[in-house]
């Protein structure tokens, strides 16, 4: 039986052509569920990766959540890790779902562990930390790519890369929940 799942998710803006005039910044502001979509969704369980990457959003959504189902099969209970998952990930996941027209694996957001809420104490706002600096805080090296590269690797076709970034996120993050676990850290509760 799965312990726990790991999730995380790759966006780009829907109109590529005006992101590609609005420089980083701009992209940004577009990172809303509306105005992107889903390009990548990784799902990571007993340190085995799942990745969908496709043109084709509703049949990724599909797929992922189907995924997700099987692995949480016998067990509705059983956690899912992100970070940043509350604020990002799981909005857009649901978001592109509804608009897809894809039916969702439902859950429960006391089933959902999101590191960077846990980590910071729930002091999201007012703290700093990157995935890519927690990883450098416990001894993962991270290549040069960043979240705001996403767009270039799916402007230029480059899903290989993409996928890789996104195993590379499953990976550190899953390590970040093993250490996050083991310190207790993980049973913050905000209420």
């Amino acid at each position: 039986m799965v312990d726990y799942v790991v999730i995380d998710i790759e966006t780009c803006p829907n109109n590529v052509e005006v992101a590609k005039n609005l420089g980083e910044e701009g992209q940004k502001k577009l990172l809303n569920p509306i105005d992107s979509k889903i390009v990548a969704i990784g799902i990571r369980a007993e340190g085995k990766n799942v990745i969908f990457c496709s043109d084709n959003e509703a049949e990724m959504l599909n797929n992922f959540w189907l995924e997700l189902r099987n692995k949480r099969r016998g067990n509705p209970m059983v956690p899912i890790i992100g970070f940043n998952i509350v604020h990002y990930d799981l909005p857009f996941l649901v978001t592109r779902s509804f608009i897809n027209n894809v039916p969702i694996s439902p859950f429960t957001l006391k089933e959902i562990i999101d590191l960077r809420e846990k980590i910071s104490a729930y002091r999201y706002g007012e703290t700093r930390g990157k995935l890519k600096e927690f990883a450098a805080i416990i001894g993962i090296e991270r290549d040069a790519k960043e979240g705001k590269d996403v767009f270039d690797m799916w402007l230029n076709g480059d899903k290989k890369s993409l996928c890789e970034y996104l195993e590379k996120d499953l990976e550190i993050t899953d390590s970040l929940y093993i250490r996050a676990n083991a310190l207790n850290i993980t049973r913050i509760a905000k209420w």
